[in-house]
């Protein structure tokens, strides 16, 4: 509760903002509440460990807390691909270009500027413009069609040809911190496991049922949950966990968890995980701890 004090935000305001970015949180198996709130405790541990959280100010840090937990507001529970190719609405709003971040960005600022919450009522024009710049790049950074791009500045990083910036690197502990569910203790991670491949076979029905081509991740009928786990780990996540370990060694416990998990992954198969989660545990356990730990 020190931080709103020091910026001088008054905590019924910042209440009344938090509530009503989780009111406009729909009911997804994965992108909704209690995936904002796992991933906002995520990034604030992250920020501790890496170091990166005492180099920020304190505009800088609520900058950050603001991004995670805007980053997927109002989520639809559907990625860009299927809103471009259904011809959504939103799609066409956005010109087809990482339409879903920008439009988490819009209604953040939408509800912070809401005359019931005001939340940057201190801000001048100048320092308004800049918290929002910070706050937009950053739920950018979410976009998983920028991934090499980050993995190659964190190569850069770690190669010591890059020096990064506050910015850049409150974008690579947000984009972490989002796709944190590998880090955590493997009986947490399984059950995201769960429900991120039930939303995405949401999807690849709605795509099957509207004449479309059904998106790979999504086909329910082909895919493995176990499978997408450990390619996820293998190919796309895992080089990006590697390389933020190398530049930020403190986050070294977390790498080191993921690569536990993804050795478990191998003694499983999707029978196996289904009959361990069932139903209510998959959708009502509470994300615990933030902190990624060690599981040797």
């Amino acid at each position: 509760m020190e931080l709103p004090a020091r910026l001088g935000l008054p905590l019924e305001r910042l209440q009344r903002f938090i509530l009503a970015v989780r009111d406009r949180m729909y009911d997804n198996p994965y992108h909704n509440w209690m995936h904002v709130f796992d991933v906002t405790r995520t990034v604030y541990s992250l920020a501790h460990m890496s170091g990166v959280l005492g180099r920020l100010s304190d505009w800088e840090r609520m900058g950050l807390v603001t991004a995670t937990l805007c980053h997927d507001l109002e989520h639809p529970g559907v990625n860009n691909l299927f809103l471009a190719k259904s011809s959504s609405a939103l799609a066409r709003l956005y010109k087809d270009s990482q339409v879903l971040e920008k439009h988490h960005s819009l209604r953040a600022f939408e509800l912070m500027v809401d005359e019931e919450i005001d939340l940057l009522r201190g801000l001048n024009t100048s320092k308004y413009y800049e918290f929002r710049t910070m706050v937009t790049r950053a739920i950018m950074a979410t976009d998983m069609a920028r991934h090499a791009e980050y993995v190659d500045q964190l190569e850069a990083i770690g190669a010591g040809t890059l020096a990064p910036t506050k910015q850049l690197e409150t974008e690579l502990l947000i984009k972490a911190a989002d796709t944190s569910n590998v880090l955590k203790p493997f009986d947490v991670a399984k059950r995201w496991a769960i429900r991120i491949t039930d939303e995405f076979f949401i999807q690849g029905d709605l795509e099957r049922q509207g004449g479309m081509e059904v998106t790979r991740m999504c086909d329910r009928e082909t895919q493995s949950r176990v499978g997408m786990q450990k390619g996820f780990i293998d190919f796309v996540i895992g080089p990006f966990f590697a390389k933020l370990e190398t530049a930020y060694p403190g986050l070294a416990p977390c790498v080191d968890n993921m690569r536990s998990n993804r050795v478990e992954w191998d003694s499983y198969t999707d029978e196996r995980l289904l009959a361990e989660v069932d139903d209510q545990a998959r959708y009502s356990f509470l994300p615990s701890p933030p902190v990624c730990q060690s599981t040797g």
